[in-house]
């Protein structure tokens, strides 16, 4: 019997000291660097929650890594040659084919790819899914309507905004003002500086016509198609007949001096702030003038984690808290962030938590656009962002004058197909 009771007690002490070592290992402490483009004050809701994880798992602390946009890639690179890269990436979808085949995401745990496949709208995950396998949380989307000046469009005499493109340029030409010299001081329609202001529109009024960019094996385009000159062309109008410029821009549309633009929803927060109260009886939101069948571009951010992090499970963790609503009828960490930014989210909960936000005459649409699958995502290939380039470099060309849209667009094609041609 006393045989038994000590190895009794041995074995006691075994589980003992085996359960201290395993406390001992969960205190481990753990510092997980998030990485993504909002500054300081964009990001306070989700730094606010950062610091809330922190409370409840002492052990975890998290540092937030800032860069612009543009310089995202080349940072995150730069990180990951000195060995400094972050555990996790706010990932822009036109990237995710490029981070995959460079091997620097690492791949979800199951019940993370569970989550998102039934929490957020199809069209987002599809933007998080390269060769079959989702890569990362949903967070930021994005996708486009047409925005137009109430108070243009009324002192003009238009009861509506336009269905078509044949409606957009009567509109403008109703709208447009111009000095004694000829200088556009109302655009009747705007574009703007930015690739993503030239090519996203131009997408979009293909995607109505039922055209993707891209060709279905991904070697090549579909500039070649009628539809694609044809609204090329259309857009070419505005710039001949003097109804906006180059130098006429969507972010003049707080002064007045714009009355159309195509715009994606995270405009909200540059309109709200230029406009102030004049903001509700200004704005107008309206389905993309493409007919009956209009369509809009769609591109997103996701959250993923890197495959060289020593942290992954504690990343993958931190991310799933962040983006699963705490309490029923109330938001996520990332949703009340990107809420708080007048952004969308295609988290399902965080939507049905924010009618008083997301009910509003400007956001309705835009969710209504998202949800009833009219929001096209393109397909997650590497050269996206070069594509893009060269569509932007054919567009202007066609604006300005100095090309006529079927042969820019033919040299665009030979263009993309070639970068679809080079190695992944």
């Amino acid at each position: 019997m006393t045989r038994w009771l000590l190895i009794g007690a041995s074995l006691a002490a075994i589980g003992s000291a085996g359960l201290s070592t395993l406390a001992a290992s969960a205190q481990t402490p753990v510092t997980l660097t998030f990485a993504a483009h909002y500054n300081d004050a964009q990001m306070a809701p989700l730094t606010a929650c950062f610091r809330a994880y922190e409370a409840q798992n002492p052990n975890v602390t998290i540092v937030y890594q800032q860069s612009k946009i543009e310089d995202f890639l080349q940072t995150l690179q730069t990180a990951r040659i000195a060995g400094s890269a972050p555990d996790i990436y706010n990932v822009y979808s036109i990237w995710g084919a490029k981070l995959v085949g460079d091997g620097i995401l690492a791949e979800p745990p199951e019940d993370m790819v569970r989550f998102v496949e039934d929490n957020y709208e199809p069209t987002t995950v599809r933007s998080a899914t390269v060769e079959d396998a989702v890569w990362g949380v949903p967070a930021e989307v994005s996708l486009y309507l047409l925005v137009y000046n109430k108070k243009l469009f009324a002192e003009a005499g238009i009861d509506e905004p336009p269905r078509d493109w044949a409606g957009v340029l009567a509109a403008a030409e109703k709208i447009a003002r111009r000095d004694d010299l000829g200088k556009v001081t109302t655009a009747g329609y705007a574009f703007g500086p930015t690739v993503a202001n030239a090519t996203h529109p131009f997408r979009t009024l293909l995607l109505s016509k039922g055209v993707p960019l891209f060709n279905d094996d991904l070697t090549g385009t579909n500039l070649a198609d009628p539809a694609a000159a044809e609204i090329l062309s259309g857009e070419a109008e505005l710039f001949k007949r003097g109804l906006t410029s180059a130098s006429n821009v969507v972010r003049d549309f707080p002064s007045g001096s714009v009355g159309m633009m195509i715009a994606a929803n995270w405009f909200e927060q540059t309109l709200r702030e230029g406009l102030g109260e004049a903001f509700d009886d200004t704005v107008g939101v309206a389905p993309i003038p493409g007919g009956p069948d209009w369509k809009t571009y769609q591109y997103s951010f996701y959250q993923a984690v890197d495959a060289q992090s020593p942290n992954a499970d504690e990343a993958w963790k931190l991310i799933r808290w962040l983006n699963e609503p705490r309490e029923a009828n109330k938001r996520s960490c990332t949703g009340d962030m990107l809420i708080a930014l007048g952004s969308l989210t295609a988290n399902r909960a965080d939507i049905a938590a924010s009618n008083a936000e997301l009910g509003d005459a400007f956001s309705t649409p835009y969710v209504e656009a998202l949800s009833s699958g009219r929001a096209v995502p393109d397909p997650n290939i590497r050269q996206t962002a070069e594509a893009d380039k060269v569509l932007r470099t054919a567009i202007e060309e066609v604006w300005l004058g100095r090309m006529d849209a079927p042969t820019a667009l033919e040299q665009a094609d030979e263009a993309i197909s070639a970068l679809l041609a080079e190695p992944f």
